[in-house]
């Protein structure tokens, strides 16, 4: 269970430096790399998300934990969004970035949800909520 807490609680951090990060250093880094996309940030929002609420949900023993996660997930998807329009960040905000960042929470569910069901993860899963 710590692993997994730890684990959630490194990818939210990342999740928060990576979506602050200031705009100069996102164009600096996506400028050296030569790769193009289109609407890759897209994919990578819902990458991110996705292990947000995989991992999320693979550290809490509560039996609401996927209403908690989505409602977790939503909130960092606004905190996010609401940091990039600080003067400091100076980075665009946009619907399109959070819708993509809730399809990931919804699709971290449904990862968790099919691996859960696996009957030798559902007995792992049913064990580790007992010891706890």
């Amino acid at each position: 269970m710590r692993l997994w807490f730890y684990a959630a609680l490194s990818w939210t951090l990342l999740i928060m430096v990576l979506c602050w990060m200031p705009r100069a250093v996102v164009q600096k880094a996506g400028g050296e790399t030569g790769f193009r996309l289109p609407n890759l940030d897209k994919l990578v929002h819902m990458a991110l998300f996705m292990g947000f609420a995989f991992l999320w949900l693979m550290a809490s023993r509560n039996p609401r934990r996927l209403l908690l996660v989505a409602a977790a997930g939503l909130a960092l998807t606004v905190i996010t969004e609401l940091g990039q329009l600080s003067p400091l960040v100076n980075r665009d905000a946009g619907l399109a970035d959070g819708t993509f960042d809730m399809l990931g929470v919804v699709l971290g569910g449904l990862a968790f949800v099919w691996l859960a069901s696996r009957p030798s993860h559902a007995a792992a899963l049913a064990t580790r909520r007992e010891a706890a």
